[in-house]
C-alpha cells in the first residue's frame, strides 16, 4: 500500500527533478517507511531552483519516493498569501489518492490535511515530534504574536491528536500527557532518531585532565531555540574562573553572524568555532573527539543530538525542557536561559572525574534503548495498524 507523508519540512527541486531537504529528511528517512509501504508520497512545500547544487547527504528523492509539491512559504505572512492555493492543493491531492496518511505534527500543513481527512472520514496517523507550547514559550522567541501562536498551536495539536486513528510519539511520556489520544486509540512511542546498533560504542569516555576541554553543541541557528547565546555566556563565565573550553557549534542560520559578534563582545571568539551545516558523518566525527556535549535548548522534542552523543559515551548537559529529562538524569539537567547554571555544570564535569565517568557510562547504557532494532519494531506496529485500517 502507498503512504502519503504530510510534513512541515521544506524542499528544493533542481533542474533535473531531484529533491533536496535538510539532512534529517534525506532518502535514508524514507527507507524506514519503504520497509512497510510500496511507495512514499511526500506532501510538502517545494521551491524550484534550476541552478541549485545539492549534496548527496541532503538528497531526498529516490526509488519509490515521489512528491506532491505544495506552494512554498516561510512564516505567517507568506502563508496568508498562499493559503487559498495551499488548501486547494492539499484537499484535491488527498481526494485523488488511495493510501495510508501519516501527518507529522505540529505544523500548518498537517492542520489543513487533518481537517480534510476528518471531513472525508479517512483514517490517519500522526507522528508527534514537537510541542508548540514550549516552542512559543516566553523567552523562546521574539514575535509580537508569540502568545497567540502558542495557544493556537497548542489547541490545534491537541485537537489533531485527539482525532487521529493512531499516534506515534517521539517521547515516552511528555508529549502524550499534554496531547493525549482518544480512548482505545493505538499509540506507541519511538524516537525519530535512527541509531544503528553498530554505532553504539562498547566503552564510554573517560575523564582526562586537559588545559582546554572541547564542548560540542548541535542545532540550527535559524531561530534561537538552541540558545547559543546562553552557551557563549557560559564559556565566558568559565574563562573568567580560569577554565578554558573550546566550543564547536554545528548548524547554520540567520543568527550565526550575530552569535559570532556576541562571541567577540564576550572576548571568547578565539575559543568558538561556528562550523555551519555538516554531514551526519562529520557530526559523529566531532562527537568522538569532544569532551562534553551541551544542549541548552529553550524548547525541544526528543533531541537526536543528545541520543547520538550518548551513543558514543559522552557526558551531556541539557535543559529540563521537552523530552530532554527523559534522556538525561536530573543531575545533568539545568533550567533554561541560565548561563551560570550551565557553566557550573560543565565545571563540575571537568573538575570531578568520578562524576564525569559516571555520566559517560550511564549515557552509553541509556543509548541502548534507542537502537534501531528496538525502535523499528514499534514503528512497524504503527504502520501495520494503519495499513489494516485502510485495507
Amino acid at each position: 500500500m502507498k503512504l502519503v507523508f504530510v510534513t512541515e519540512a521544506r524542499f528544493i527541486k533542481d533542474a533535473k527533478g531531484n529533491y533536496y531537504g535538510e539532512s534529517s529528511f534525506n532518502f535514508e528517512l524514507w527507507q524506514r517507511y519503504l520497509n512497510s509501504f510500496s511507495e512514499v508520497i511526500v506532501m510538502a512545500r517545494t521551491k524550484q531552483e534550476a541552478n541549485y547544487i545539492g549534496t548527496v547527504s541532503h538528497l531526498s528523492s529516490g526509488k519509490n519516493v515521489s512528491f506532491i509539491e505544495l506552494p512554498y512559504f516561510i512564516g505567517p505572512w507568506q502563508f496568508l498569501k498562499q493559503q487559498k492555493l495551499l488548501n486547494s492543493k492539499i484537499t484535491q491531492s488527498i481526494k485523488n489518492i488511495k493510501a495510508v496518511f501519516i501527518c507529522r505534527v505540529p505544523g500548518t500543513i498537517g492542520n489543513i490535511a487533518i481537517k480534510y481527512l476528518c471531513n472525508a472520514k479517512i483514517p490517519f496517523g500522526v507522528e508527534v515530534v514537537g510541542d508548540p507550547w514550549d516552542v512559543f514559550a516566553p523567552g523562546s522567541m521574539k514575535h509580537p504574536l508569540r502568545s497567540y501562536f502558542r495557544w493556537r498551536g497548542y489547541f490545534n495539536l491537541k485537537n489533531n491528536v485527539s482525532k487521529a486513528s493512531a499516534a506515534l510519539f517521539v517521547t515516552a511520556k511528555k508529549l502524550q500527557q499534554r496531547y493525549p489520544v482518544s480512548a482505545n486509540v493505538f499509540q506507541t512511542e519511538a524516537s525519530n532518531v535512527k541509531i544503528n546498533d553498530t554505532l553504539i560504542l562498547e566503552k564510554a569516555k573517560s575523564h582526562i585532565i586537559k588545559k582546554q576541554y572541547t564542548l560540542l553543541s548541535v542545532g540550527s541557528l535559524s531561530q534561537m531555540y538552541k540558545a547559543p547565546d546562553v552557551v557563549l555566556k557560559a564559556v565566558k563565565l568559565l574563562k573568567d574562573t580560569g577554565v578554558y573550553c573550546k566550543l564547536i557549534w554545528l548548524g547554520d542560520g540567520f543568527y550565526k553572524s550575530l552569535m559570532e559578534s556576541l562571541a567577540k563582545d564576550l572576548d571568547v571568539f578565539e575559543q568558538v568555532d561556528f562550523m555551519g551545516n555538516v554531514s551526519a558523518g562529520k557530526v559523529r566525527e566531532h562527537l568522538l573527539v569532544s569532551d562534553i556535549f551541551v544542549l541548552a535548548s529553550r524548547t525541544e522534542g526528543l533531541p537526536r543530538a543528545i541520543i547520538e552523543a550518548m551513543a558514543v559515551g559522552l557526558p551531556c548537559v541539557g535543559t529540563n525542557v521537552g523530552g530532554i529529562p527523559e534522556l538525561l538524569e536530573n543531575s545533568a539537567l539545568i533550567v533554561k536561559n541560565n548561563p551560570k547554571a550551565l557553566a557550573d555544570k560543565i565545571k563540575k564535569l571537568i573538575s570531578e572525574s568520578s562524576y564525569y565517568n559516571q555520566q559517560a557510562t550511564r549515557n552509553l547504557l541509556e543509548a541502548e534503548k534507542y537502537k534501531e532494532s528496538i525502535l523499528k519494531k514499534k514503528r512497524e506496529d504503527f504502520y501495520n495498524y494503519l495499513i489494516a485500517l485502510n485495507s
